[in-house]
């Protein structure tokens, strides 16, 4: 899970996809707002609020041991599964 989160927190690109994912899946809970924009968008408050925790050269080692399944489980036609 850790890994999971240290790459969508580095990476919008990736972050946007694994977010549709969750906004169309079974556990989206029907009429509650759900935002994630402080992870697909965030302004400038929330960079510097966690500028260390958004650090790429501090969560590379964690984001990379499990990047390739993230992108595998965010593949066109995959459920977003854990």
């Amino acid at each position: 899970m850790a890994s999971w989160a240290a790459c969508l927190l580095t990476d919008a690109g990736l972050a946007r996809p694994a977010v549709a994912a969750i906004a169309d899946g079974a556990h989206a809970t029907t009429g509650v707002p759900v935002d994630f924009r402080r992870l697909v968008s965030p302004d400038a408050d929330d960079r510097q609020a966690a500028a260390l925790l958004r650090h790429p050269d501090l969560l590379a080692p964690v984001a990379a041991l499990h990047r390739a399944a993230l992108h595998e489980r965010l593949g066109p036609g995959q459920a977003l599964i854990a």
